[in-house]
């Protein structure tokens, strides 16, 4: 046998190992149906779940009922193989968080009043990382540390970028800062595709093969999902949908475009637009209120944010064909009114709209999603075999 035989060999198996675990992880399943839907033999499925069932990443979970014969034993995820450990940076401040292998979540800490110049408040974050990894991960096998932010991020070199109101983290590598704490396997994402990862492992996306993520609240994030991956561009600058524009003869973004569906449909933006006639309303949540109560003005202004992030949506549908949309962010709250409008519009619009339905769905991730979505980075890393698999 050849040395690239023997290469090829070994990284087939790996692969088949990791396709096992993908399999496995989207929920309890028997050997026979990963034979089938893997296309391995039986002996070899069995050769391989014996492995993974030894090297304690999977568990048997008992039995899936039978019309006769043998009844088939389920496979699951070993929650306590490993952890991965999250970090999730925002304007209004950070949060830490560890999350066992299934992606549940174990442990969160805020950092509400991060330090407000850059060396102090990475002093800050190590210190913390530091107590956490201690405390909470001492008797565990770390997978990572998966790290979210706004983006504009370059997911190769770690780097944060230029994202807007963010100054303080502009241009910082905070792989390279981290790594003295947590070791290389450190993963950088912006918020909107760690929420995406996370949506299709946890959430509404589980069903789907592909899907648009929409992250209302300060900015509009977006994540895509197509053929069961996370889209994210050459490095990292893919999806970003809350900066194509609705009116190419609107007012200047700061990207630079005209017209994007974030200066129309952000909630800033809407609260803004609200005020000049409601004054009283502050918050989201009070914009909200007074939509269902019936206020005329807030009813409109909703649906005119419905119709902006119903072209924005359907502009990447027409484009990608997605199955469905999923919205997340501030706009959760009391969000079917929203969630209705949008759908509505998305299926007045869509190219395709005569063959199929295009659903929209409200994210049921709980209050805590930010912070397991960051952590969920590295978990996803191990899941594409791009930490080492031992």
């Amino acid at each position: 046998m050849t040395r690239h035989t023997a290469q090829n060999g070994s990284q087939m198996r790996l692969l088949n190992r990791l396709r096992i675990l993908q399999l496995i992880r989207r929920g309890a399943v028997a050997r026979s149906e990963l034979a089938a839907e893997t296309g391995l033999t039986r002996a070899g499925i069995s050769v391989i779940v014996s492995g993974l069932l030894k090297e304690g990443l999977l568990l048997e979970s008992g039995c899936r009922g039978s019309a006769g014969g043998r009844k088939p034993v389920l496979l699951e995820l070993r929650p306590e193989y490993g952890c991965a450990l999250g970090l999730t940076i925002s304007r209004a401040g950070a949060e830490v968080g560890v999350v066992n292998f299934k992606g549940e979540l174990l442990w969160q800490s805020p950092l509400s009043a991060l330090e407000p110049v850059r060396n102090a408040a990475l002093t800050e974050i190590r210190q913390t990382l530091r107590r956490t990894l201690s405390r909470r991960v001492a008797n565990r096998k770390l997978l990572g540390v998966g790290v979210s932010t706004p983006g504009p991020v370059d997911t190769m070199t770690g780097t944060i970028l230029n994202p807007p109101n963010f100054e303080l983290w502009h241009g910082v590598r905070i792989g390279d800062e981290l790594a003295e704490v947590a070791g290389r396997n450190v993963f950088l994402a912006n918020n909107s595709q760690a929420l995406t990862m996370a949506e299709k492992a946890y959430g509404k996306g589980r069903d789907c093969g592909s899907f648009l993520l929409m992250v209302v609240e300060n900015g509009i994030g977006a994540g895509i999902v197509r053929g069961d991956e996370v889209f994210a561009g050459w490095r990292g600058f893919g999806s970003e949908v809350g900066h194509t524009s609705v009116d190419y003869n609107g007012p200047e973004c700061d990207c630079g475009l005209r017209g994007c569906v974030e200066l129309y449909a952000s909630v800033p933006n809407v609260l803004e637009k609200v005020r000049k006639s409601r004054p009283r309303i502050r918050t989201w949540n009070d914009f909200i209120d007074q939509a269902h109560a019936g206020d005329a003005v807030c009813r409109r202004t909703l649906e005119e944010q419905a119709r902006a992030l119903a072209i924005a949506i359907v502009n990447v549908i027409n484009t990608l064909e997605l199955e469905a949309v999923v919205l997340t962010g501030d706009v959760l709250y009391r969000g079917e009114l929203l969630r209705e409008a949008i759908e509505r519009h998305v299926n007045l619009t869509a190219i395709n709209r005569r063959l199929r339905h295009i659903p929209v769905h409200l994210s049921m991730l709980n209050q805590h999603s930010a912070v397991m979505a960051a952590a969920g980075i590295a978990i996803e890393k191990f899941f594409q075999g791009e930490t080492e698999l031992k």
